[in-house]
């Protein structure tokens, strides 16, 4: 404990002043106080949380290992340890960090849920699966976590309880985007394409400039051989992200339907040879009707968790 101090006023200094600014004048009285006191290990991991907050990830590691050589117990330096590694992309030590901050921490919900992540991105899903049912128990209301709980089932092979864990997603928060994603994802996986679609139509309802619900929407309606609005759709997501969806739509299976369609072969080409978004599909069928190259039938009639 710090001596003379509020830990808890030094561990907020930064944060209550805001800015870049502010964790550097947190960093500079922290120094003033380590100046007399080097072995307070609260001030050290203070220290490598503002650090951290300003991305100075190898210095922020060094400040949470000097809090560890004085307590080896103290649970804050071992969580902000895994975070800063973790961002380093370094999982596997971050991982260990994280077990070491949840075994002496039991209740700390933020460890379990880092830890989860740290899981998913080892591809250790079972485990992660227990971290995040571990982080619901603890808060149950966290819908990021209810979220990325479901995305380990589904990675798991188990669609429903994927679902079910989606539904309380949404429910504590509808306005959770990509979790809507998800679901249209799972419900286009179990065949079920119009639940799909609506899934999707929530999403962009929250947040209209996401590509990956319009590619989806439009994988749905092709599958169902409704290739205007497949187009349409198609369009919107190249529009927003064209190299990748273009990329991915020239070789998808639920697209195929599209292949004898001019207008998706120009869009295609356009976004590919441009690296721009494509000409509006509209403007370009106008143009090809024009020239009688086009049937009636072809005409067109939609990211920090």
């Amino acid at each position: 404990m710090v001596q003379g101090v509020d830990s808890e006023d030094w561990a907020g200094y930064g944060q209550s002043l805001g800015g870049t600014t502010a964790y550097e004048q947190a960093i500079a009285r922290y120094d003033e106080l380590l100046a007399s006191q080097p072995d307070l290990y609260e001030i050290w991991a203070y220290r490598g949380l503002a650090l951290e907050h300003l991305g100075h990830l190898r210095e922020a590691c060094a400040n949470f290992e000097q809090a560890l050589k004085v307590n080896p117990e103290f649970a804050l330096a071992w969580h902000g340890q895994g975070v800063a590694l973790a961002r380093l992309h370094e999982y596997a030590t971050a991982l260990q960090c994280f077990q070491q901050a949840t075994k002496l921490a039991p209740t700390d919900a933020n460890a379990w849920y880092n830890r989860g992540n740290a899981q998913i991105h080892l591809r250790q899903f079972e485990a992660a699966l227990s971290s995040f049912g571990r982080v619901v128990e603890l808060v149950p209301h966290d819908y990021k976590a209810w979220y990325h709980r479901g995305k380990v089932l589904f990675l798991l092979g188990h669609p429903y309880a994927a679902l079910a864990s989606l539904d309380k997603t949404v429910a504590i928060k509808p306005s959770c985007f990509y979790a809507w994603n998800l679901r249209g994802t799972i419900l286009k996986k179990l065949d079920r394409l119009e639940e799909a679609i609506a899934s999707f139509d929530c999403s962009l309802q929250m947040n209209p400039n996401n590509p990956d619900a319009w590619y989806h929407k439009a994988r749905c309606y092709s599958l169902q051989a409704k290739t205007t609005e497949a187009l349409e759709y198609l369009y919107r997501a190249v529009k927003l992200k064209p190299l990748f969806y273009a990329a991915i739509a020239k070789v998808d299976p639920d697209l195929r339907a599209l292949d004898p369609d001019q207008a998706f072969q120009t869009l295609i080409a356009a976004a590919t040879a441009t690296h721009l978004a494509p000409p509006s599909p509209a403007t370009h069928v106008r143009t090809l009707k024009s020239s009688g190259f086009l049937s009636e039938k072809s005409l067109f009639a939609t990211f920090n968790e």
